[in-house]
């Protein structure tokens, strides 16, 4: 548990952030055409945030009330080769869902000839593809 805890340790610091910048740093910016923008960013990555908080509260009642057979269960069930399996493959699927959702952005944006698009897909490809071989590497040393 005290991976999830650092977890939501780290969210609730981010929050905090959030918040700061939001009171702090977007009024600044009120006449700008960065203001929209950066407040509605802002704030959907608070309420994102406090989502996942209010899923790890939940989840850690809920391992709290769990007997210690049920928690051995709660632990099997993350680690058992089938749920590995479904993971896996929703990973794998998600990955072409979000590769095609970049290409359609990317031929949306040559059509409507905005280069700042463009270059947006391009950045987000390259983060995409950046992401997985980190993860692979990381993967691969502790495996």
């Amino acid at each position: 548990m005290k991976k999830i805890h650092r977890k939501y340790c780290i969210a609730l610091a981010l929050l905090i952030i959030f918040a700061l910048l939001k009171v702090t740093l977007v009024p600044n910016l009120q006449h700008t055409a960065l203001y929209r923008p950066l407040k509605d960013g802002i704030t959907a990555l608070g309420w994102v945030l406090v989502a996942y908080m209010g899923y790890w509260y939940l989840e850690r009642r809920r391992w709290e009330k769990a007997s210690p057979e049920e928690r051995r269960d709660m632990e099997r069930s993350g680690q058992d080769e089938r749920n590995q399996f479904l993971w896996g493959q929703a990973a794998y699927f998600s990955w072409q869902i979000t590769l095609a959702a970049i290409a359609a952005m990317a031929v949306v944006m040559s059509v409507l000839d905005c280069t700042v698009g463009i270059l947006a897909a391009a950045v987000l490809f390259g983060v995409h593809v950046l992401s997985y071989l980190i993860q692979l590497s990381r993967l691969s040393q502790k495996f």
